[in-house]
C-alpha cells in the first residue's frame, strides 16, 4: 500500500529517534545502519513530518536495491510534491504506476499523478490519469469519486476533445435498390438499374473527432471555438466493375463558434452556433456550407428535459454551380428520466431543402422514440429505438422522364444498442448496435432495405 499513514505512537517514537540520528543535532550527523524495510518505514515517516529531502534520499537507496520498487518511486513523487516540483513529481508518480504490483498501488499512483498534473495546471494530463485511476478503483464508491473528480477537472479545462470510432458490416453500403428493375408509378416504362445502383455489401468505417477550446467564460455564459472532422470510409465486398469503396467515401470538416447562456439555477440553457466547412465525396469537393443555429434546453422538474432548436444552412455546390441550396431545419425533443434509472426519449425533426438544382428540393419529417433500460441485462445495458421518416420531392425527374406528382419515400427504422460498461478501458466502453431500415418509394430505385451491425467505442463519462 502506497498511502502515507501516521505510525502508532510507540513506533513513531522509535522512528523519531532514528530521524534525530539521521538529521543530527549539529553540523555532523551520526551514521545509522538500517535494512531495506527500516529505510522504507523511515522514508514514509519523513514524509509524514514533512522532511522531503530525507525521504527522497532514503528512496534513492531503495531504488539502488530495486530500480522497479513502486513504493520508492511513490515516496520520491511525494517528496517532490512537498517541494512543489510538480512536473518531476508527476513523472515519478508515473513510474510508481508502471511498476506497481497491485491494483491498489496502481489506483493510488494514478490518483497522485492526476493531483500533481492538476497542481501544475496541466488539466488534460490530470484527466488522463483520472481515467487510468478509474480502471483500478477498489470499489464502486472509489470509482464514483474518481469519475466525479474527472468531471470537475473537465469543467475547469478550456480544452475538450471527443473521439469516436465504429465499424459497420452492412448489406447495403451504397443505399442501393432492392431490385434490379427501375419502376416509376404512373409511368408505363420499366428500366434496368446498373449493378452499382443496386444494394452492395461491405463495411463502413467511421471516425469522428471533435475539439473545442473555451475562449471566454463569465457568469452564466461561455464561448467555445470548435473544430470537427468526420470521415466515412467504405469497403465493398461485392465486385462491381468501375466502382470502388473510395467512390462512396466521404469526409466533412467544419470550424465554428458556440455561445452558451445559462439561466437561473442553470435550468435553462441557450446555445447559439455559427459554423462553416466543406464536404468531400469520392475524394472530390462536394459542397461548402455556412450554418447558423439556436437551441434551447430546459429542465421541467427533476426528471424531464425539453429541448428544441432551429438552424439555417447555405450550401454552395462545388460539383454543379447551379445546384446551390438553402436548408432550413428544426427539432423538438423530450427526455424523461424513469424512477428505475431508465430513460425515455422522443424527438421530431423537420428539414426543408430549397434549390434550383435538379432533384434537390425536398421536405423531410422524421420521428424517433427511444428507451434506455435502467438495469443491465447480463453484461450489457440496452437501448432501443424506433422511428419513421417521410421524404417528399415536389418535382423529380429520372433522365428525361418527369415523375408524376414528384418522388415520395416512406421509411421505418429501428435499432438495438448494447453497451458493455464492465468491459471498459480508461472510461471507454465497447458498444454493439444492430439496426434495420426499410424504405418504400414510388420510384423502385429508392425501395431500399438495409440491415447492419455496428461495433463502436464511446466514452462512458
Amino acid at each position: 500500500m502506497l498511502s502515507i499513514r501516521p505510525l502508532p505512537r510507540r513506533k513513531r517514537a522509535l522512528w523519531g529517534a532514528a530521524l534525530v540520528a539521521l538529521l543530527g543535532n549539529g553540523p555532523v550527523a551520526a551514521p545509522v545502519q538500517m535494512n531495506l524495510a527500516q529505510a522504507d518505514a523511515l522514508a514514509a515517516q519523513a514524509l509524514a513530518v514533512r522532511q522531503p529531502s530525507l525521504a527522497y534520499d532514503l528512496s534513492k537507496g531503495l531504488l539502488q536495491a530495486d530500480p522497479k520498487n513502486p513504493r520508492a518511486h511513490y515516496y520520491q513523487a511525494m517528496a517532490l510534491a512537498q517541494a512543489k516540483a510538480y512536473g518531476p513529481a508527476e513523472r515519478k508518480a508515473a513510474l510508481a504506476y508502471w511498476h506497481s504490483n497491485t491494483e491498489e498501488q496502481r489506483f493510488e499512483s494514478a490518483n497522485l499523478a492526476a493531483q500533481l498534473a492538476f497542481a501544475d495546471a496541466r488539466l488534460t494530463g490530470s484527466q488522463f490519469w483520472l481515467r487510468r485511476a478509474v480502471d483500478h478503483a477498489p470499489d464502486e464508491v472509489a470509482r464514483a469519486r474518481t469519475v466525479s473528480a474527472f468531471k470537475n477537472v473537465r469543467a475547469r479545462n478550456p480544452l475538450r476533445f471527443d473521439l469516436r470510432f465504429s465499424a459497420t458490416p452492412s448489406d447495403n453500403v451504397n443505399n442501393g435498390a432492392s431490385s434490379p428493375l427501375n419502376v416509376i408509378d404512373g409511368v408505363p416504362v420499366v428500366g434496368t438499374l446498373s449493378p452499382s445502383a443496386q444494394a452492395l455489401s461491405g463495411v463502413i468505417t467511421t471516425v469522428k473527432a471533435a475539439l473545442s477550446y473555451r475562449l471566454a467564460q463569465g457568469e452564466g455564459r461561455e464561448t467555445r471555438l470548435r473544430a470537427r472532422v468526420n470521415t466515412r470510409r467504405i469497403k465493398i465486398t461485392d465486385s462491381v466493375p468501375g466502382l470502388s469503396g473510395s467512390d462512396l467515401s466521404s469526409t466533412t470538416a467544419e470550424l465554428g463558434v458556440s455561445q452558451y447562456l445559462r439561466g437561473g439555477r442553470e435550468t435553462v440553457t441557450w446555445k447559439f452556433d455559427v459554423d462553416g466547412g466543406r464536404v468531400w465525396y469520392g475524394g472530390d469537393p462536394l459542397y461548402d456550407f455556412a450554418r447558423l443555429g439556436v437551441q434551447r434546453y430546459q429542465r421541467l422538474g427533476k426528471r424531464v428535459l425539453l429541448s428544441f432548436g432551429v438552424n439555417a444552412e447555405e450550401q454552395q455546390d462545388e460539383a454543379n454551380r447551379g445546384a446551390d441550396a438553402t436548408v432550413l431545419g428544426g427539432f423538438a425533443a423530450l427526455g424523461l428520466d424513469l424512477s428505475g434509472g431508465g430513460r425515455l426519449g422522443f424527438q421530431l425533426q423537420y428539414r426543408d431543402t430549397d434549390s434550383n438544382g435538379i432533384n434537390r428540393s425536398s421536405q423531410q419529417w422524421t420521428g424517433v422514440a427511444s428507451y434506455q433500460m435502467g438495469r443491465a441485462i447480463g453484461p450489457a445495458r440496452m437501448e432501443f429505438s424506433l422511428g419513421a421518416s417521410t421524404l417528399d420531392f415536389n418535382h423529380y425527374s429520372v433522365g428525361f422522364i418527369t415523375v408524376p406528382g414528384g418522388r415520395k419515400d416512406e421509411s421505418i427504422f429501428g435499432g438495438v444498442t448494447a453497451t458493455f460498461e464492465d468491459w471498459g478501458y480508461m472510461g471507454f466502453v465497447p458498444t454493439v448496435s444492430v439496426t434495420t431500415e426499410k424504405s418504400d418509394s414510388n420510384i423502385s430505385r429508392f425501395d431500399v432495405a438495409e440491415t447492419s451491425l455496428t461495433l463502436g467505442i464511446r466514452s462512458e463519462f
